[in-house]
Parts: structure tokens; sequence; C-alpha cells
């Protein structure tokens, strides 16, 4: 110490015995300031960005809210899916709201706990069948039977429907949409309220009571099981009686023996169980409609590892009713499992019928809609066939019509003339080249028999008897012999232009005649020729010619 002075600055502290003294030099003051000065220019940058961040991600408050909500939606939606996928869950069947009384029913196929696939099990299906006629199921069986895993099953099933789940049974399952779901299951006994196990169950099911109609169900394990077996069965037939008288859908456990029997057939009560194997002393989990189960304690003590010494005591205290009732009971369990295995053969016959009809319906469908092609492809064929023929026919028909008029045409000279002609075309009235030049000029249309085609004259016969023919653009030179008057058929139409200052001639009357007494016959010639080239254009098979002797005039 005291050499401070020797050192320009700022004396910002000292050590506790003096010696020792912190200066700030006075060449970094000037340093530190602008530092203080930043840091505070640091800060209030920040404390701005995060003002405008905040305010435009307000003005964005009402996307974000819609985007949490689609986010949660689709987070739902993965989250049901992925659980359908490891439970192996399909969708059931609601009976419509509006359905009548009768229409109502609980149909749960190859019905299974969740909680049993998820703890790596394999859990036995059970099918669940009731209906207006018998809508409570009265469940009894032996202890740790499954009783209550099934009751809840059932539960589930209908809570899972009724959220969009699917459920754990097959796609077959059919059950109505319940509006509520009342349970009594566990032990209710509250201190704070004063109630026992007793009467908290004894208040579930008088809330229970409040519940009416088909689209209700009650869940209750082990009714008034906990008090009086003869009391309690009384108290547990009047509550079923209720709730039946209610119609609301129900299924009951019980242990109590005298609550199994004294239903009638007319009863909406349906007793059913859960099979017990007595070769392997265990449950086996599958239920039995219509058959009441035995509670079996002796045996599930046994089962459960209890002394034997214990067990033989108890067997002592039973009534001779109750020894004959443990000694009948395996054949009494042997015929529950033939009836089960009859049950499940049954369950898959009625598949493989309903496969099989699928199948069928599905070959007669193909099968129908091929009929149906192949009968449209063959009724088009045969219209194309049948409208060939009658094209076909038309055809040739029209072809002989005019084939005809063209034969009428080239002899109409001769009718004319009322067949007295001297002009003749029959070529075998002709003997000589000379005859032959005389009838048939240079110019006259003539058919040449060697090409079966018609042509024109275009000289007479030399001294061998040949003559030129001209037949389409080709000069020929042919033998008179071989030359007939043409008569094949010619293009109609091209007949009906006639030269400058010649008319065409249309039928007289609607007799389809034509009358040329009184004509010169170069006059009767073409008014015939034009009356048959419009009788070959217009198709007309027949026309009336009326004429005279003839004059040669």
């Amino acid at each position: 110490g005291g050499l401070q002075h020797y050192v320009p600055g700022v004396i910002h502290a000292s050590s506790a015995s003096k010696q020792t003294v912190y200066i700030e030099p006075e060449a970094t003051i000037r340093s530190n300031n602008r530092l203080r000065q930043i840091d505070v220019e640091i800060e209030e940058e920040i404390e701005r960005l995060l003002i405008e961040i905040s305010t435009y991600l307000y003005t964005q408050k009402t996307q974000f809210e819609k985007t949490k909500k689609i986010l949660l939606t689709t987070d739902i939606i993965f989250a049901k899916a992925q659980l359908t996928v490891q439970l192996g869950a399909q969708p059931c069947t609601f009976i419509p709201e509006d359905a009548e009384m009768e229409a109502f029913e609980v149909h749960l196929q190859e019905l299974f706990h969740p909680l049993l696939k998820f703890a790596g099990k394999n859990p036995i299906t059970n099918t669940i069948q009731l209906d207006a006629k018998k809508s409570i199921l009265l469940l009894s069986g032996p202890n740790a039977g499954g009783k209550t895993v099934l009751l809840k099953a059932i539960g589930l099933a209908s809570q899972m429907a009724r959220c969009g789940l699917p459920i754990c049974a097959s796609r077959e399952s059919v059950i109505p949409f319940f509006a509520q779901i009342a349970t009594c299951i566990g032990d209710a006994q509250s201190v704070d309220e004063d109630l026992s196990t007793f009467a908290a169950h004894l208040k579930q099911l008088d809330l229970a009571v409040q519940l009416k109609g088909a689209n209700n169900l009650v869940l209750i394990d082990e009714i008034c099981g906990s008090t009086d077996p003869e009391e309690g069965s009384a108290l547990a037939r009047a509550f079923i009686n209720e709730y039946a008288k209610n119609k609301v859908y129900g299924v009951i456990t019980s242990h109590l023996s005298p609550l199994k029997t004294g239903w009638s057939q007319d009863d909406v009560i349906k007793n059913g169980s859960l099979e017990y194997d007595p070769q392997s002393g265990k449950p086996s989990y599958n239920f039995l409609s219509g058959i009441p189960g035995d509670s079996l304690a002796l045996l599930t003590a046994k089962r459960v590892g209890v002394s034997p010494a214990i067990l033989a005591h108890a067997y002592e205290y039973l009534s001779p009713l109750a020894k004959q009732k443990i000694s009948s009971l395996k054949e009494i369990e042997n015929l529950k499992k033939d009836i089960s295995v009859l049950q499940a053969k049954y369950r898959k016959d009625i598949k493989d019928v309903e496969k099989r009809k699928l199948e069928l319906d599905e070959q007669i469908k193909k099968f129908e809609e091929t009929k149906d092609r192949e009968l449209e492809k063959t009724l088009k064929q045969a219209t194309k066939n049948v409208e060939s023929v009658i094209s076909e026919a038309n055809a040739k028909e029209a072809m002989d019509k005019h084939r005809k008029l063209q034969e009428i045409k080239f002899n109409l000279p001769e009718i004319v003339k009322g067949g007295t002609s001297q002009n003749s075309t029959d070529p075998k009235k002709i003997q000589t080249a000379d005859e032959f030049a005389e009838k048939f000029p240079p110019g006259t249309k003539i058919f040449v028999n060697s090409i079966n085609q018609d042509g024109i004259i275009q000289s007479i016969p030399n001294s061998k008897g040949e003559v030129y023919v001209l037949s389409q653009s080709i000069r020929l030179q042919v033998h008179w012999t071989e030359l007939k008057p043409a008569h094949k058929f010619t293009n109609p139409t091209s007949q009906l232009v006639r030269r400058s200052g010649t008319s065409t001639v249309s039928l007289v009357d609607q007799d389809r005649t034509v009358d040329l007494r009184g004509k010169t016959v170069e006059e009767a010639l073409s008014s015939l020729e034009n009356a048959l080239d419009l009788a070959s254009a217009q198709e007309e098979d027949r026309m009336k010619v009326i004429h005279g002797h003839g004059t040669e005039a």
C-alpha cells in the first residue's frame, strides 16, 4: 500500500489488511464505460425484439388455437388407430336409435378383454347374445372362472363403441348405442359417507333402477353377495325383476344358488355360465349359454394351493346333497364340454356356409355379367349379319330391276314398231358381215362376248370380218360374230341428263303409263327412253307402255 498514487486511475476496493488496493487504470475507464453502454443497448434490443415477436404472435392467436385443435384431433385419431391395430379390434354395427323395441339386440361375437391382449396372452373369445325376449344375462360359474372379466369385457366393448372406437370383437357384432351404462363392480364402501360394503352396493343397485329403456345397460358384479344367502337372493331377485320391468339390458354375476333357478320361460332372464374343465381342474373360460354354473369353491381352493387337510375337513362339513352334487360334477362338466364343442363346430359350419354362399354369389354375379356381354355381342353380330343380308338382297333386287329396264330400253325399236321392225337385234338372224354392218353401224353400243364388257363400234367389218370396238378406253379388234346387242346394267342416272332442249319425261299418271301413240319413231324412242331412265332412278320395276302397230315413219 501507499503506492496507489503512482498509478492514475479509480480505486474500487482494498484488501482487509489495506495492503492491497484494487485500481481501475485510467486508460481502461473509457473502454469499460463503452462496454457497459453496449450491454445496455443489447438488453434494450432483446426487449424490443421480444415485444415485436409477442405482438406478432398475438395477432396469430386464432390460428394457433385452430392448429392446436387440429393437432389434438389428429393425435386422437392416430391414438385410436394405433390402439385398434394393437388389439386387432373391429368396427361394430349400431342399432338405429329410432328402431322398434323388438329390433334391439346385443350381439358380441368373439368378444375378449383388451387388457388380456396387452398382457401378451391369447384370450379366449366368447359370443354373447341378448335380445328383447332375453335381455338380462345372469352369469354364474366357478370362482376365479372369468365371470367378472367377461362382465367388464361387455362393458368395455359398449363404452368403446360409444367413444367411436372399434371394439374387441368381430365385425359381425351388433349393439345399441347405449345412452347410459350403470355399473356396480367392486367395493364402494366409504368411511366419509358412513357406507359399508353392502350398503354401498345396495345404493348403487337402487341408482340403476332409475334407468329405463333398451338403450340403457346395467352391469352388476356379485349382486347382493355380501350378506345372508337367503335374504341376499330375495333382494337380488327383486332388483332383477325391476330391471326387467324397465326393459333395460343387463349382465349380472352371482354365486347365489337360489337365484339361478325359479325363472320361467317367459321371463327375460337368460342363464349362462363359464365352463370348468374337470380333467385339468382349471376353468376353461368358455361361455355356455342357457346353463347355470356352480361356484366350485372347494375345487378353486385346491387349485390355488389350500392345504389338503383343510379341504378334507371342509368336505366333511358338506351336506349329503352337496357331496352328491360334487360327485356328479365331473359328468355334468363333461356334458358342458361336449355342448361347447358342438357349439364351436356349429359356429364354424355357419361361417363356412356363409363364406361359400358369398363365393357362389360372386360367381353368379360374374356369370350374369359375362352372359349379358355375350348376349349383347351375339345380338349385335346377328343384327349386323341381317343388315348385311338385307343390303345385299336390296342391291341384287335393284340390279335385277335395272337390268330388266336396260333390256327393255335396248328393245325400244321392237316395242315401238309393234315387233315388225326390220332392225332386229337378234344375232341369230344376222348371216353376213355386210348384214352386221347394216344392223350395227359405227357408233352403236354393243356387247363384246370375249371380254364380257360393253363397247362402242368404231368401224365396219374388214375383209376378215373384224370390227374395231372401243371398250373402257381400250381399242379392240374383234370378229363381228363375237358381238351382240348391249344388255348389261348401266348406271341409270347417267341417262337422266339430256342434251340441251330435251327434258326429262315423267310418268303420265299414277298407273305408271307412257302413251306413245301418234308419235314418230324417233319421238317415241326418246320419250320411252327418258321414261325408262326415270323409272330406273326411282327404282320402279314395272311400267305400262301404250303404242300402235307402228308405221316406221
